[in-house]
């Protein structure tokens, strides 16, 4: 199945391009649906297409660890391990689906033949490049800075989409153990943490979450927390 133009040239990664470089990709590119605890791709692989995360959520996986082997959850809209495509080497990890996502997948060939053609498109994608690698950087600081209840706290109130709901409830993504990974904690560390913040009016009852006021946790989340990781 095609992607489509519209859906191609709403991607960030793809901001740069002119239509007709949209239709050749729309023409050469598919666009999967994948159900939840699908590989995408193993480790070490040479990929042959840019996996473009549209919907859904991506679970990356190492086999350095036999503990933790869920090392980051991509959230939608992401181009996954784009590194690996444009330098055309292995991957550095696997991934796979952890709920049900659609994926476009853009042929890894054609793509970095336009990005050496035109040195506006490369800069798109440089740009798309710089702003992952710069949240990635703003979540190790967070890693090194705050302790694994103010990462929690951090990741509910990113979850809320209605700031006047009092009290809010809040569906999670995915899975506690997937949080846990995404958080940068084991999931003992997890249970801990959402303990520690029921004094702050956080309740959890499995893949729900509910905050009794909104101020008091973002008062909390803004400050050092003195309980340890």
């Amino acid at each position: 199945m095609r992607p489509g133009v519209e859906t191609l040239t709403e991607l960030p990664i793809l901001r740069g391009f002119r239509e007709s470089e949209i239709r050749d990709l729309n023409e050469l590119g598919d666009l999967a649906r994948v159900g939840p605890g699908e590989v995408l791709y193993r480790e070490g692989e040479r990929l042959d297409a840019l996996h473009v995360l549209v919907d859904g959520y991506v679970a990356e996986t190492t086999s350095n660890s036999k503990e933790t082997p869920i090392t980051d959850v991509i959230a939608p809209v992401t181009p996954i391990d784009l590194p690996s495509i444009i330098l055309d080497i292995p991957t550095a990890s696997a991934t796979m689906t952890i709920t049900s996502t659609r994926i476009v997948l853009l042929p890894a060939k054609p793509l970095r033949s336009m990005l050496s053609a035109h040195a506006e498109l490369a800069n798109s994608v440089l740009s798309q490049s710089l702003r992952e690698m710069r949240a990635q950087r703003a979540e190790v600081a967070n890693l090194k800075l705050l302790s694994s209840v103010q990462r929690l706290a951090g990741f509910i109130l990113s979850c809320v989409t209605d700031p006047d709901q009092s009290p809010a409830r809040i569906i999670l993504p995915y899975e506690k153990r997937f949080l846990a990974a995404k958080i940068g904690c084991s999931q003992e560390n997890l249970s801990r943490a959402f303990a520690a913040l029921r004094p702050f009016g956080v309740y959890s009852e499995r893949g729900v979450v509910i905050v009794r006021d909104l101020d008091v946790l973002k008062a909390y989340q803004r400050k050092r927390s003195r309980i340890p990781a």
